[in-house]
């Protein structure tokens, strides 16, 4: 016993001086000593570094930066110093040495480089293969890095499996043989207005400020309401935290920038716009009139109210406009369609969301959104389409968890917009209908208000009630007023994990779409029109082949009813019939953020039956094998090259057999029309096109400046476009789409 007590008094001994020299206060600044003051900054945007650690060589002290990026050593001897610095992910600078001074406090600035090479990096956001059912996602890091985008978030989906497009103007998607207006938009829950300018030349939301973007390809669950077969749904970043910062891109066809920053500790925000300047430059064409010109914006205020309550503002806006004339030789001899051509179009929304934790199991979040669409088309002899639509939505989505291994969602969204309509134009032509001709259709004079209403709900529970299996069951009910129905919508999906480390996911559920304004609307279409159905039903088996590598394969199956299609007697009827099958294969492999690769294909078929008499035929949207391989690789941490191939079936087109003549419907005058063959009984040549992108960054210690080129087309395949008949349909010349184009952009960021 004494043996111990002496022992724990030696210790007690030896501890009280320690005690209380480590609490005796530190030797202070005077004339014989000085002091270093630094920060330590991220190179390249000088944002400050937090946590970053600092080491006086000399005499080991060691330091974390604050919340400033700031640290400081006081009572040091003159005499020169050596600094280390290291913070996770950047690359550790050369030592710094620093003379010290008598009575006097030396600053120095520190610049860290961020770590490129990340091999091992996992990022929590960007699961490889997602486990909701049919769900891909694109995350930021690499939307900006795909070849043959020119950094273009939306068209980096094309990379995709089951995701085909018509050609290299336009961007609207062929989703698993949909057509694109079975495709939903959403921006930061709210609906897109037009997800491109002009039908394709570029996206409407800058990359910029895009998160990720997540592709619901069909078999998505009930929390996505009616009126698409398939989902785009985008996700926005928050703005900077840190300071004031700011990003601008210049390149031959417009110029963009982004400024964002923080709102005190709680919250941030950022301002992203964007203009073409063609319209700007000096030079003139005889018929055109205003050159083509667009801009856009985007902007979000994000606010943390309290721990458990997030507001968020929002806004954004696009436009596109252009105006030209046509003269009579420019108008296949029909004098009622010269004179001037104007289009104009375009969107604004806002929306405010807040997002709540109401207990510990329940989640909100509720949103009130405004979406303003607009379009204006004129041309020839008192030809018009102008249509305005003002939508309002309030939504609110609860989530209760009852168990760590059960929750249960739900929803409820109200819609109401008053469609005005005000033309003097033809009805759209039906998908798949090749004779039709501006100047042969009756022509609708309409001035005319109609108020849509939407009520939506969905209640749908996930549950795992075993460690391998996971269920997924939903209803959704929707009620339209313009077809007075009331749609129901069961859904359901079962993922399996089987001992081999693959997982199996099968998913079935019933969709409505409604029918589109022209259809439905008085004098245009038919107000008794009802929604046409779709059943999808989806098998999926997806393996992680490695940590870095991913397999997928998909199969699926669309059973298309009550389709909408033209009729001689009650102009349109739900009398159509269809289905798309196909199968998809993704291998996706990647190390750290030094390369990341992708091999796609996907082969489908599509078919319809307009009128219960006619033959099936093929679908416009069909392409049965589509293929892409994309890969990026850095070579040093400011060098990177990547490359994307991408193959597919010639679209679908209906020949041309003969010709007669007959008088045109104003002038009297005789011309040829054509006379067609079985509807889309021919395909053009298969498209396929190889796109490269260099980028090369230079990193300087308070903004950095990256230059990029991408030639698209670089082996100058002459893809397909259309046929240019002579008057008499004797022949025809080839229309070839883009030819190899080279590609030059500037981004500096600060």
């Amino acid at each position: 016993m004494k043996t111990y007590l002496a022992y724990f008094l030696a210790i007690g001994l030896f501890m009280i001086p320690s005690a209380y020299l480590s609490s005796a206060p530190a030797p202070q600044f005077s004339e014989d000593n000085g002091a270093i003051h630094g920060t330590v900054y991220r190179r390249g945007s000088g944002q400050r570094l937090t946590a970053a650690n600092v080491r006086l060589v000399e005499t080991d002290q060691r330091l974390m930066t604050d919340a400033d990026g700031e640290f400081r050593f006081n009572a040091l001897p003159a005499g020169q110093y050596t600094l280390t610095v290291f913070a996770s992910g950047y690359r550790s600078p050369e030592d710094t040495v620093v003379t010290v001074k008598p009575g006097e406090t030396t600053s120095v600035k520190i610049y860290l480089e961020r770590i490129e090479f990340l091999v091992e990096e996992i990022l929590v956001t960007a699961q490889r293969f997602p486990p909701t059912v049919s769900q891909q996602s694109l995350q930021r890091l690499d939307i900006k890095r795909v070849p043959g985008t020119a950094g273009d978030a939306l068209r980096a989906l094309q990379v995709l499996p089951g995701i085909g497009v018509a050609n290299d103007f336009s961007g609207e998607l062929y989703i698993r043989g949909g057509a694109p207006e079975d495709n939903i938009f959403y921006f930061d829950r709210t609906p897109l207005g037009y997800p491109y300018h002009f039908g394709g030349l570029v996206s409407t939301i800058s990359s910029e400020v895009i998160e990720r973007i997540d592709v619901y390809a069909g078999g998505f669950g009930a929390e996505f309401g009616a009126d698409s077969q398939a989902v785009i749904d985008i996700y926005s970043r928050r703005g900077s935290p840190e300071g004031l910062s700011g990003k601008f891109n210049l390149n031959l066809l417009y110029s963009e920038g982004l400024v964002e920053g923080a709102i005190g500790n709680r919250g941030s925000w950022y301002v992203s716009a964007r203009r073409s300047y063609v319209d700007l430059l000096p030079i003139s064409a005889e018929n055109i009139i205003a050159f083509p010109r667009f801009w856009d914006y985007q902007a979000k205020v994000s606010y943390d109210l309290s721990q458990k309550h997030q507001l968020t503002l929002n806004a954004f806006a696009a436009d596109d406009f252009m105006e030209f004339k046509l003269d009579e030789e420019d108008v296949d001899n029909d004098p009622t369609l010269a004179g001037k051509f104007l289009f104009e179009s375009g969107f604004d929304g806002q929306g405010i969301h807040l997002k709540s934790l109401l207990t510990d199991r329940l989640t909100s979040d509720l949103s009130f959104s405004r979406l303003f669409n607009h379009f204006n088309l004129s041309f020839g002899q008192g030809f018009f389409l102008r249509f305005q639509i003002p939508l309002h939505e309030l939504r609110e989505d609860l989530i209760y968890r009852l168990t760590p291994k059960h929750r249960l969602e739900s929803g409820l969204l109200f819609t109401t917009a008053p469609v005005r309509v005000s033309s003097f134009f033809t009805r759209p032509p039906d998908e798949g209908d090749p004779s039709f001709d501006f100047t042969f259709e009756e022509k609708i004079e309409a001035d005319l208000t109609e108020r849509f209403r939407r009520i939506e709900g969905y209640l749908q529970s996930r549950y795992d009630p075993l460690e391998f299996l996971s269920i997924a069951l939903g209803l959704r009910v929707d009620y339209f007023n313009l077809t007075d129905e009331l749609s129901i919508g069961p859904r359901g999906s079962v993922k399996l994990k089987i001992p081999s480390g693959s997982e199996i996911r099968f998913a079935y559920g019933q969709y409505d779409q409604s029918p589109q304004a022209p259809q439905i609307i008085p004098g245009f279409g038919n107000p008794d029109v009802k929604s046409t159905q779709a059943i999808h039903y989806i098998l999926e088996v997806e393996r992680q082949i490695s940590p870095n590598t991913g397999l997928k394969f998909a199969g699926y199956y669309r059973d298309l009813d009550n389709l909408i299609t033209q009729d001689e007697e009650q102009v349109y009827l739900n009398q159509g019939e269809g289905f798309s099958r196909g199968v998809e294969v993704f291998l996706n492999h990647r190390s750290g953020d030094r390369f990341f690769g992708w091999v796609s294909y996907a082969y489908s078929r599509s078919e319809r039956r307009d009128r219960p008499e006619d033959p099936q035929r093929l679908y416009s949207f069909d392409q049965p094998h589509v293929a892409t391989l994309t890969a990026s690789y850095k070579l040093t941490p400011t060098w990177e090259i990547g490359a994307k191939w991408q193959y597919s079936t010639g679209n679908p087109y209906t020949p041309v057999l003969d010709a007669t003549l007959v008088p045109h419907p104003t002038t009297g005058q005789l011309v040829y029309v054509p006379i067609y063959g079985e509807v889309n009984s021919a395909r053009v040549s298969p498209f396929h096109r190889l796109d490269i992108r260099i980028h090369k960054s230079f990193i300087y210690d308070r903004w950095q400046m990256g230059v990029f080129l991408e030639i698209f087309n670089a082996y100058n395949r002459k893809n397909v476009l259309d046929f240019d008949y002579n008057d008499d349909y004797s022949d025809f010349d080839v229309i070839h789409q883009l030819p190899i184009i080279p590609y030059l952009g500037v981004t500096v960021e600060f």
